[in-house]
């Protein structure tokens, strides 16, 4: 009966530490800067090129925040196809699938810096359950597994890359 006990307080110390590690992940997530990444993860969303925005904004002038974010937000001209379309011109390496599903995410649920980043947060759960199945295979070791969920739940960098609008978070 000690063996269970000690073995059930892991579990509890190890949903603890998930929980805080679930929560750093959303904490704040439209407060944190959005770094230039960021930005061409919203120009793809939003359907436009690279080149559409030079062409269309650099004209000698002072440029506006709204004249910069009408590029970072949906618009009904673009479409999920326009998104295809200017990844597959301008950066071929990344696959349609993670920014196809950013897209049909901010038309769900909105296009603020916040909507955008929970996707990558919610996905980057993800890895819980995964590092645990990894543990049973490689050990046969539950407690190992907890203990792997314990430390990618509190590993700053997990905590700092999850939440990022990255085809990589």
């Amino acid at each position: 009966m000690h063996k269970n006990l000690r073995l059930s307080s892991w579990k509890v110390l190890t949903i603890v530490i998930l929980v805080i590690g679930i929560f750093f992940r959303f904490l704040n997530l439209d407060l944190k800067v959005y770094w230039p990444d960021e930005t061409f993860t919203s120009l793809r969303i939003a359907g436009y090129t690279e080149k559409e925005v030079v062409e269309n904004i650099y004209q000698g002038q002072v440029i506006g925040l709204e004249d910069l974010q009408k590029y970072q937000r949906l618009n009904s001209e673009k479409g999920i196809g326009d998104t295809i379309k200017g990844l597959a011109i301008e950066e071929p390496q990344h696959t349609p699938f993670y920014y196809s599903m950013v897209r049909l995410w901010a038309q769900l649920f909105g296009d603020s810096v916040a909507i955008i980043r929970s996707l990558s947060a919610w996905i980057s759960l993800l890895a819980f359950p995964c590092i645990y199945w990894l543990c049973i295979e490689l050990f046969n070791s539950p407690v190992t597994g907890w203990v792997a969920i314990a430390l990618l739940s509190i590993s700053p960098f997990h905590v700092v890359y999850a939440p990022e609008a990255r085809p990589y978070s």
